[in-house]
């Protein structure tokens, strides 16, 4: 068409006016061989070569018309059926985990552009990791599109890496390690932690017991040993310690939890009691005014003349100021 029209351009300019003759010439002087039709130019989809932006023979890409089921696309609008699947386009989505519209990835091994079940053990999905449980990538059966579940993997002393979605290897720090274990970082391994230690994964209430799981932490109530982390319970309060010598106590204000010196002065149940009172430092001896033969019954130290009777003393006003402070 192109041809004709330029034919009859030359045609009309050669018995024009001469006012017209400027035009002429611009007419003369196109370039030919970029007019399509002329010799030696052709279309670049219809020249039987793959070649442009062409995804196949003379179809896809920008410029090109759309291709049949099975020729190669890149995206769905490659495809006159509007789907593109494993580089070729496809009857359907074809998108399950276990499909396949490539003729070597099927199953089948039927013709490329139709949908079927993928090879057989044909990888698919995704590895997981989540409460130290590495769950690999799973396989097809050949047969149905869904993925069939890949092998799992506890992760025993390790942690999952969440980059990875698989269960860490060695550590460097001690969120590479499972609950209640921390991270040896000269051996790259995952230990338990000791009774007692808080975090590691334990809720803000709980610490960690000698097996590697959380339990109550020192200071929460208790009236038995097995719910406390530390395996003690004492004075109704999970305990760092036995706690079962006079005058400590782990219930003392302040210091709930970790056994504690009872203060100078008090008693401490029929560990001492009656004539005698705790000396402050973990001990019984005798109360103030009590008779006694030397300091060392006496819980103040000091046992004291008083009208020929030896008796023992009041307690230092600094002892018990110090005892009164928080």
């Amino acid at each position: 068409m192109w041809k004709n029209q330029h034919l009859l351009a030359a045609a009309f300019c050669a018995g024009a006016m001469s006012i017209l003759g400027m035009g002429c010439e611009l007419i003369a002087t196109v370039d030919r061989s970029r007019i399509p039709g002329d010799e030696g130019v052709t279309d670049p989809c219809t020249d039987g070569v793959k070649n442009g932006e062409e995804t196949d023979v003379d179809c896809g890409g920008t410029t090109c018309a759309q291709c049949a089921n099975a020729k190669a696309c890149a995206v769905a609008d490659d495809c006159t059926s509007g789907f593109c699947a494993d580089g070729v386009c496809c009857d359907t989505a074809c998108d399950a985990d276990c499909d396949a519209c490539a003729a070597d990835l099927k199953e089948s091994g039927d013709e490329s552009g139709t949908c079927g079940p993928s090879k057989a053990e044909s990888v698919c999905g995704e590895s997981t990791c989540s409460e130290g449980v590495e769950t690999g990538r799973g396989t097809c059966d050949g047969e149905s599109v869904e993925c069939g579940p890949g092998a799992e993997k506890e992760c025993e002393t390790f942690a999952c890496d969440p980059e990875e979605n698989a269960c860490f290897t060695e550590c460097s720090e001690d969120s590479h390690c499972t609950l209640c274990h921390v991270c040896d970082a000269e051996s790259g391994e995952c230990v338990l932690a000791p009774a007692g230690a808080t975090g590691l994964g334990c809720e803000e209430d709980q610490a960690c017991d000698a097996t590697g799981a959380c339990k109550a932490a020192n200071g929460q109530e208790c009236t038995e040993a097995e719910p406390c982390a530390s395996g003690n319970c004492v004075d109704g309060v999970c305990c760092d310690t036995g706690c079962d010598t006079a005058c400590q106590a782990c219930n003392i204000e302040g210091s709930v939890g970790t056994c504690s010196n009872v203060a100078a002065g008090d008693e401490d149940g029929a560990d001492c009691s009656g004539a005698n009172v705790c000396n402050g430092s973990g001990a019984c001896g005798l109360a103030p005014t009590e008779r006694c033969a030397n300091d060392e019954e006496c819980a103040s130290g000091n046992c004291l003349s008083a009208g020929g009777t030896f008796v023992c003393d009041e307690f230092p006003e600094e002892q018990n100021d110090e005892e009164e402070e928080p």
